[in-house]
């Protein structure tokens, strides 16, 4: 016990060092490490002690009573030197002067119990190991600790209630851990001299040692964690150990009748320990300490937004609107490599390559105000502070993380109370983040894939369209000539006057479909014919299939035909699915047929059957006949059904290749019943 004591003296050394070297200049660091040595002291005066009451015998010079009063007089400072770590929290830097001057009454009581304890009205001279006493002084000296420590808890709590940020979780850690702490120690002396358990009063040194360790690790360490969640996490764990040893020994004690050792220790840990793991996992739910229980929710939000907004441009709005409710924060940006600089749409915060806080940055993964705040200075850390400072930023994380060229970074205001961000949920906006990135890029790829099918579509469909424009041009450049010369005539001007117009609106109808194709935009949704925007596409795609001998007859059965969808988009689904059967029917040498049918469901949906009689697809393509870049085909990239499928989701509807068992390819559409 007595090494154990001295590592723990030296462990403090260690740990007040470290504090001090993550951030010298910091008040609290500097608290903590007057902390640090007076704890030292006293775990060494209580070693020597310890020392010096094992090898005490009558009549020799060992003697204990000098270090135990030694001892006590070092703790007779605890509570000042705790006050003062408190008030290191609650003030600025540039007012330490006029917390140690506050600060002199408690320094005074410390005085005060340290001269009691240096007295035989404390410990008499004539104690010894064999024959210990306590005076009367002991008594008050415990008599007035106690009330000091319970003072400050209740200071402490009653300080919280008008703290925020980091300045609550802090004090919440620093006061509650070493009050709590000192109470206990002092507690355990007293019941372990008054009940004479030496064994008991010795591990007095060993709580100091775990809540002051806890206490400089919730307190200086970069990574801020929330008080409520650290205690809720280790009551946690604590009571799973103990359900756990409870119940493998309480089922070996069962089994001792049955199998004879170890076996019944052996089944019993076999049967205990999935258990464990799985109180364990559902636990954590149970309380909401676990990340992935947060990371899952925030992902199945952002694919519903994936699924349902083609525009990347959009969806990162949606996607930074979701942060920014998620999170509470004041705003939300999600900041793109630009080359120069890493800025957002509509964002006026801008993180240039050229400053040195995006190195920094980029090194770290993340960042956020407190977490500078608590490490040692570097040219790096304070421009990144200052950014951050310049625009309210509580949180920055950079995706991949980790990587010196990062393709995102996500950029949270600080949260409208105030709290600072905790390393947990610093940890989930990463893996978001990183989801969010991997989601924008499909998102773009998909647009880029669109526009290039749209393209070929539109490369194929308007050579059919310069046909189908000509003719009405060919009738308005005829009667453009007989006006002149028949201008007189009262039926020429009869004819001229209902045909003109309808020419020119069957151009300005062929030439928006074609615009349509050309610019695609946000699908808006809206109760339509499905039959009249069949009939469009197969005025689009006459031409066409006339060129390729392909007969499309239209078998337009469905009554009623109206669907809740964007026209263009269905009409380019449309026009996808008879390009493919079209070219599909090249190898066939004859009778090229794709008929159209269109037929209602009795809860009010519609289905939309294209059917050619081609080769046929494949039973082992079918699968995939949906995945990008899968393809029967030699030419094209393999998207455009993708595409379709991708289309029709947005819309709620389902596309799919039925076997009918007859000869050619059948695409199904089932569109969903239209809302009222």
């Amino acid at each position: 016990m007595s090494a154990l004591i001295l590592t723990a003296a030296f462990v403090s050394l260690a740990i007040g060092a470290g504090v001090l070297w993550a951030n010298p200049h910091r008040f609290v660091n500097r608290a903590f490490v007057l902390s640090a040595l007076a704890s030292a002291g006293w775990l060494t005066c209580v070693f020597v002690a310890a020392y010096q009451g094992a090898r005490y015998v009558p009549g020799s010079d060992f003697n204990p009573v000098p270090w135990l009063r030694g001892g006590s007089i070092v703790g007779a400072f605890f509570p000042w030197i705790i006050w003062l770590m408190k008030e290191s929290i609650l003030v600025e830097a540039a007012f330490q002067r006029q917390a140690l001057r506050r600060s002199w009454p408690w320094f005074a009581i410390g005085c005060g119990l340290a001269v009691l304890a240096s007295t035989d009205f404390f410990i008499p001279r004539g104690s010894t190991p064999d024959n210990p006493s306590r005076g009367l002084g002991y008594l008050v000296y415990n008599a007035i600790s106690v009330p000091l420590y319970v003072v400050l808890i209740f200071d402490a709590f009653r300080q919280l209630r008008t703290q925020t940020g980091i300045r609550r979780i802090e004090m919440q850690f620093l006061t509650f851990n070493a009050g709590v702490a000192c109470l206990a120690a002092i507690l355990i002396n007293a019941w372990g001299s008054y009940l004479d358990m030496r064994a008991l009063a010795r591990l007095s040194p060993l709580t100091i040692l775990i809540f002051y360790a806890l206490t400089a690790w919730a307190v200086t360490f970069h990574r801020v964690f929330d008080a409520e969640q650290v205690f809720v996490a280790l009551g946690q764990r604590v009571a799973l150990i103990v359900a756990l040893c409870a119940g493998v020994l309480g089922l070996a004690q069962a089994l001792q009748p049955i199998l004879p050792s170890p076996f019944d220790l052996l089944l019993s840990l076999t049967v205990c320990g999935p258990a464990a793991f799985w109180l364990d996992r559902n636990s954590r739910d149970w309380l909401r300490i676990s990340p992935a229980q947060h990371v899952a929710t925030l992902r199945r939000a952002a694919t519903e937004f994936a699924r349902s907004q083609p525009s990347p441009d959009k969806l990162v709005m949606d996607f930074e609107e979701l942060l920014r409710a998620h999170y509470h924060a004041s705003f939300a940006h999600l900041l793109f490599d630009g080359g120069e600089a890493y800025a957002g749409a509509g964002a006026s915060l801008a993180l240039p390559k050229s400053r040195s806080g995006y190195q920094a940055l980029c090194k770290a993964g993340w960042a956020t105000p407190e977490s500078l705040q608590r490490q040692r200075a570097a040219p790096g850390l304070v421009d990144l502070r200052q950014l951050m400072t310049e625009h309210d930023l509580g949180l920055l994380v950079t995706a991949p993380r980790g990587h010196p060229e990062p393709t995102l970074v996500a950029a949270l205001g600080v949260k409208t109370n105030k709290r600072p961000f905790t390393y947990p949920e610093v940890q989930q906006l990463q893996e978001i983040a990183e989801f969010m990135d991997n989601v924008l890029a499909r998102s773009r790829l998909t647009l880029q894939a669109r526009q290039s099918e749209q393209l070929a579509v539109i490369g194929l469909v308007g050579a059919s369209l310069a046909h189908e424009i000509r003719n009405p041009l060919v009738s308005i450049k005829t009667f453009a000539h007989l006006l002149p010369t028949r201008f007189e005539d009262p039926a020429f001007r009869q004819r001229f006057n209902q045909l003109i117009p309808t020419e020119v609106d069957r151009i300005d109808s062929l030439t928006q479909q074609l615009l349509d194709l050309a610019h695609p935009r946000s699908h808006i949704l809206e109760r339509v014919s499905l039959h009249g925007i069949v009939r469009d596409t197969l005025d689009l795609m006459q031409t066409n299939a006339t060129e390729a001998k392909v007969a499309i007859t239209p078998r337009l059965g469905a009554n009623p035909d109206v669907i809740h969808a964007d026209g263009s988009a269905i009409r380019q689904v449309l026009i996808n699915l008879l390009i493919n059967s079209i070219q599909a029917l090249e190898a066939q040498p004859d009778n090229r047929a794709i008929e159209i049918f269109t037929r209602s469901l009795s809860n009010g949906g519609v289905i939309l059957d294209v059917s050619d009689n081609g080769p046929g697809i494949p039973a082992e393509q079918r699968s995939r006949l949906f995945h990008p870049f899968a393809s029967t085909k030699t030419k094209g990239m393999g998207l455009g059904l993708a595409i379709c499928a991708d289309i029709l989701r947005e819309h709620n509807a389902t596309i799919n290749v039925p076997e009918l068992g007859r000869p050619g390819a059948t695409f199904r559409i089932t569109f969903p019943c239209p809302p009222p």
